[in-house]
């Protein structure tokens, strides 16, 4: 991705798509999937990807949230009622308690992206949840699509479409905040805001505004939750790497610098993350990710 912006002029990309990919957390008892969102997809350049969690089991179990940056559309249910609201940035790991034959569907936007859902501020809705009944970006008409009798992907297609009429942005806004989220993904979150002022052109007290209004968390909160999610999936796919070097090596200065990351972002330390994932987690003092305001 190559452009240049200052405070006069702007020169867009030609639409490439991030390669930022949060987790996805899913375990036993559980069926999860990716819906394509391929090249040619109405949303392609501005999502970071849409999946299902469906329950196949006969309890109810906990699926945790992780903080990713996103702001995401979330529809709940696979029977005759059909829930669906906007759901803000989080800034520390959230629950959603999913009952036998339950199925959510998340459509997670690229951070800096999805702030047109929010009325162009997604700083308003961090950490909060908005029932999409009766909003300003087509709810109805998206809940209407939802409750059709067709396949799963069909209606995200055409839920798709709807959302991208109603994603109207500044194109300003747009690129710089593109442009800065795009570099602190490139460097795992270890990048000074005064090089992204240097680079373009603003001041880092605008970049911060921005970040605040198009992500909804701050330049620095958002770098620690980049190198949270590159060190979470290095844990996950290299089981007997020392974590003093998966620190290192995903943007912390050592492993105790990752650790009180771990602790704020999702309430364990990398060693008990590696050894439980979040089965020790007591799910009783974390919050819901699904709470309507």
């Amino acid at each position: 991705m190559s452009f240049v912006i200052s405070r006069k002029q702007y020169l867009a990309p030609n639409e490439a798509k991030a390669q930022y990919e949060p987790i996805i957390f899913g375990e036993e008892g559980f069926e999860v999937e990716r819906i394509d969102v391929s090249f040619g997809h109405p949303l392609y350049t501005t999502l970071a990807d849409i999946f299902y969690i469906r329950s196949v089991t006969d309890v109810m179990k906990t699926v945790p949230v992780i903080p990713d940056g996103c702001i995401s559309l979330v529809f709940k249910g696979c029977g005759e009622r059909k829930d669906a609201y906007i759901c803000g940035a989080i800034d520390e790991i959230k629950k959603i308690d999913v009952y036998p034959e339950e199925c959510y569907v998340f459509i997670r936007f690229l951070p800096g992206t999805g702030y047109p859902l929010a009325g162009d501020d997604a700083g308003g809705i961090t950490n909060k949840t908005l029932d999409l009944r009766g909003s300003t970006i087509g709810g109805d008409q998206i809940i209407s699509v939802l409750e059709r009798d067709t396949s799963l992907e069909e209606r995200i297609r055409l839920i798709s479409k709807v959302i991208r009429i109603h994603m109207q942005s500044d194109p300003t806004n747009k690129y710089l905040i593109n442009y800065c989220t795009e570099r602190i993904f490139q460097n795992q979150g270890n990048i000074r805001m005064d090089k992204l002022a240097a680079e373009t052109g603003f001041t880092t007290r605008h970049i911060g505004k921005m970040f605040e209004k198009c992500v909804g968390l701050s330049p620095k909160l958002y770098s620690q939750v980049i190198r949270l999610q590159a060190s979470m999936n290095r844990i996950m796919e290299a089981r007997n790497e020392p974590l003093v070097d998966i620190a290192v090596d995903c943007g912390f200065f050592d492993h105790a610098h990752m650790n009180r990351t771990y602790k704020k972002l999702i309430k364990c330390s990398s060693g008990e993350f590696r050894k439980s994932m979040f089965n020790k987690l007591d799910y009783d003092q974390v919050d819901d990710y699904i709470a309507v305001n």
